[in-house]
């Protein structure tokens, strides 16, 4: 499991899997409640198995210390914005301090 964050729109991702490939997550499921500060969407594969969690308003629904730990989603690959999962092989090029611009979030892309 790992997770992402854009900080500018303040976007987070669960990931559930090592990779989602695109078209993979066919269906979102938005949870609603009136408790949440944020919106949350499930996506699922075909099969009704669970990839990933989409959490706008991050910031409101998740714990400061989990999104301390989070990416800032820019892996320096490809364009798909899946960096595999696993463990850094070397440097990072990322900062923590919110310094990196990140492209504008786009719904539905994961």
């Amino acid at each position: 499991m790992r997770i992402e964050h854009d900080r500018e729109n303040d976007v987070a991702y669960v990931y559930l899997v090592d990779r989602i490939d695109a078209g993979e997550a066919e269906t979102q499921v938005q949870v609603e409640a009136d408790e949440l500060r944020g919106e949350i969407v499930l996506d699922l594969d075909r099969n009704g198995t669970l990839l990933g969690i989409e959490i706008i308003g991050a910031s409101y629904v998740l714990r400061p210390e989990v999104l301390a730990q989070a990416g800032d989603g820019s892996d320096g690959g490809d364009d798909s914005g899946q960096d595999g999962g696993g463990q850094d092989d070397g440097p990072d090029d990322r900062q923590d301090d919110g310094g990196v611009t990140l492209p504008p979030y786009e719904p539905g892309l994961r």
